[in-house]
């Protein structure tokens, strides 16, 4: 049976209401395009979703990974997958066409995941991290490296990974002793590393891993930090391969979910024959590495997302064919799809507006994107890079968190059955954990956000940041129906304000207690992102329904809006206050007392 759902509705609503990104076509990259072509991609995806994905879920977690005589042997299912994916142009479709792209807005990227993680989260790492892998090859390599690799990882042929972690430099990668040593025109590597999504695996013939390594004789620290290529098999420059590059599988985890995915411990040059290739600049390794970070670190708050919806969905349907009790109110006889209890409807509310105010953050995200990378040199340009670095972070950590507590909640709406297996909610909120954990923690990114996020280029990120919601607050104070909501919002935001530029002074005087109160703030400005974006598509509904499309669909974005508000910002008002308590108890307490 499918457990993927989603509602087309919502997702065009935001991509065409909402956010009308038709607009794209007018950047010079995409003259060609136009905003039919767009849509016809979007249900292109749907399709493949459905039909192709879908069916990986269940296949993926009764066959889960297979580790012998150091191999890992994944579903038979998923290699036929993961080639189909490549060659339809899924992997590659918002890249150039010069190495196989389809050359579609970047946001697409975005929707695509949307709806690949829906449908299962173990597989579509696969593809998502050979895109991200090709890219940095795209953006910082030399041309043979491009000509050799690129166009076998976007058609599904090879895969690719990241290579970041080692067992004593987690997060903090300045202490990784991966190292480089120069051998000819290339290098020869040394090292482990470990939690290596999709690490090894029998899908592909060749896996390309972008590795961190530190050139024999570079300085201590981030600054002595270099970007490789290393393929799992030698290839020549045709691309056809050698023989085996010394890469070693020494182990994959046994997680709490994500079961079909593998997770590896990799052992470069074991042999002392392992090659690799560099890829940009020495020493700007890490630099070139957060291109593909930043881009992972969305995408786990996409996978949060759409594991939640996802979640919510099959929670939807399930109360409204689930008869059970009586009406309260006794406005029915008999027994009632449980859907008519109240406190159902309460979660469900809850839910839909968390699910829909998410994929709104992150298309938005999204859209800025192109608009950063896209548009003229000037200030528009700056304006929405400035945006999109600020709300990396709140992306990544809010809709991670989020996501888990949706997958909860959905849990809590099926009662005992809920705990199933027989149903797919409780491995959804299995999966959904790890993503506050990916792509450093919510924690680290709270740091990020209340951190470098304000006092970059004299604070550009969160002035832009700030401008965009101020003018949201000032245009549409005075709605006749949301303009309560909007100045409820706007309120929160001036205190959040404060907050923030007291914050950014803190962090200088009092380091301590700054770090340990960023979480909250990072928290708050979630809350009042998600509030905004709920405001604005309610405003858009609202237009709607006054030009006579009164219908049940953009009713409940204006409700959803007005009850999330309502009920989240008393609750935000007050995490404001606790980031700047002057408690120490965090900082006090010792550690013998804990």
């Amino acid at each position: 049976m499918s457990h993927f759902k989603i509602n087309q509705k919502d997702i065009f609503f935001i991509l065409k209401e909402q956010l009308n990104y038709g607009t794209l076509c007018s950047l010079e990259r995409y003259k060609e395009l136009n905003e039919k072509a767009l849509d016809m991609l979007v249900n292109e995806a749907m399709r493949f979703a459905k039909g192709v994905i879908d069916p990986l879920q269940e296949v993926g977690e009764k066959f889960g990974v297979k580790f012998e005589d150091g191999k890992v042997e994944c579903p038979p299912e998923f290699r036929k997958a993961f080639k189909e994916y490549g060659q339809d142009g899924w992997t590659a479709a918002a890249r150039d066409p010069q190495y196989g792209g389809q050359g579609f807005p970047h946001m697409m990227r975005i929707v695509i995941n949307d709806l690949m993680y829906g449908a299962c989260q173990s597989f579509n790492m696969a593809p998502s991290l050979t895109h991200g892998a090709a890219h940095l090859i795209e953006s910082f390599g030399a041309e043979e490296l491009k000509e050799r690799f690129i166009p076998r990882m976007f058609d599904g042929t090879w895969s690719g990974t990241m290579c970041l972690t080692e067992a004593d430099a987690g997060s903090n990668l300045a202490a990784l002793q991966t190292t480089a040593y120069p051998d000819g025109d290339g290098y020869k590597i040394k090292g482990s590393k470990i939690f290596i999504s999709w690490g090894d695996h029998n899908l592909t013939d060749n896996i390309i891993h972008l590795v961190l390594a530190r050139i024999e004789g570079a300085p201590a620290g981030v600054k002595g930090i270099s970007l490789f290529v290393v393929p799992k098999m030698r290839v020549n420059p045709d691309g056809t391969i050698l023989g085996p590059n010394d890469v070693l599988c020494g182990g994959v985890e046994e997680k709490l979910g994500l079961h079909a995915s593998p997770t590896c411990v990799l052992n470069f040059g074991s042999r002392d024959d392992c090659r690799g290739y560099l890829c940009g600049e020495a020493g700007r390794g890490l630099a070139h590495m957060f291109q593909m970070m930043n881009a992972a670190r969305i995408n786990t708050g996409v996978s949060g997302m759409a594991l939640a919806s996802s979640a919510y969905q099959n929670a939807l349907q399930y109360t409204r064919e689930r008869v059970q009790g009586r009406d309260i109110a006794g406005r029915k006889a008999g027994d009632v799809p449980i859907i008519d209890h109240p406190d159902v409807r309460r979660m469900l509310l809850w839910m839909k507006a968390l699910v829909d105010g998410m994929r709104s953050m992150i298309y938005t995200g999204a859209f800025w994107q192109d608009y950063a990378l896209e548009s003229p040199e000037g200030d528009e340009k700056k304006h929405y890079a400035a945006l999109l670095d600020f709300m990396t972070p709140i992306i990544k950590a809010y809709c991670s968190d989020m996501g888990f507590k949706v997958c909860e909640t959905a849990i809590q709406c099926l009662g005992g059955y809920g705990f199933c297996k027989e149903y797919p909610l409780e491995q959804y909120l299995r999966d959904a954990k790890i993503m506050s954990l990916y792509e450093g923690t919510n924690g680290i990114q709270s740091i990020d956000l209340m951190g470098r996020k304000m006092r970059v280029n004299n604070g550009a990120p969160f002035l832009a940041y700030r401008r965009e919601i101020e003018t949201f607050c000032k245009q549409y104070g005075n709605h006749p129906q949301l303009g309560k909501s909007v100045q409820a919002l706007a309120e929160a935001f001036a205190k959040m304000t404060v907050t923030a530029e007291q914050m950014r002074d803190q962090m200088q005087s009092d380091p301590l207690q700054w770090a340990s109160n960023t979480y909250p703030a990072l928290t708050a400005f979630g809350d009042i992102t998600m509030i905004w974006c709920l405001l604005d598509m309610a405003i858009v509904a609202s237009r709607a329904i006054e030009k006579g499309k009164k219908n049940h669909f953009y009713t409940g974005k204006v409700l959803q809006a007005t009850y999330f508000t309502d009920v989240t910002l008393p609750h935000t008002l007050a995490t404001i206050k606790h980031a700047l308590r002057e408690g120490r108890e965090v900082v006090d307490m010792p550690v013998a007392a804990f």
